[in-house]
């Protein structure tokens, strides 16, 4: 059985940033009241403030975990409150992405549903990575584009 989660690493990184997002946020709002030239500080409440709040949303509801065994694979969407499983013959195509970038290789494994879903891991923000690839392309080389 393979199980795939998000990356520690990951999670910290953009905890990290939506922290100092809404602490300069918070900041911005304190200081907005005693400040003579509020100009500045309005621009930094109102960004720091909605890029946080943007960012925080948009990545609690891309948590996912998948589990895999046996031609059967299970998506579970913790914040969304939501699975959904599919077995291999559910599988349209899958295909494997590699971008050489600045900072490394970017490598991202993307399954496409005959029902028009769509499930893609990244090896970087993604435990198990290496393995899910594996047992794609053992199991379903024919499907691969």
């Amino acid at each position: 059985m393979i199980v795939s989660k998000p990356k520690i690493g990951t999670l910290f990184s953009v905890g990290l940033f939506i922290t100092i997002a809404f602490a300069a946020f918070i900041y911005g709002l304190t200081q907005i009241q005693s400040a003579t030239d509020r100009s500045w500080w309005y621009l930094l409440v109102y960004t720091s403030g909605p890029i946080g709040f943007v960012v925080l949303v948009k990545i609690l509801f891309s948590i996912k975990t998948v589990k895999v065994s046996k031609e059967k694979f299970e998506v579970k969407f913790p914040f969304k409150l939501s699975r959904y499983a599919f077995g291999g013959k559910e599988i349209d195509h899958w295909f494997h992405t590699s971008i050489k970038t600045y900072g490394g290789l970017y490598e991202e494994l993307t399954i496409k549903l005959t029902s028009g879903k769509q499930l893609a891991l990244s090896k970087q923000e993604n435990t198990e990575y290496d393995k899910m690839l594996n047992y794609m392309k053992k199991k379903f080389k024919r499907l691969q584009k």
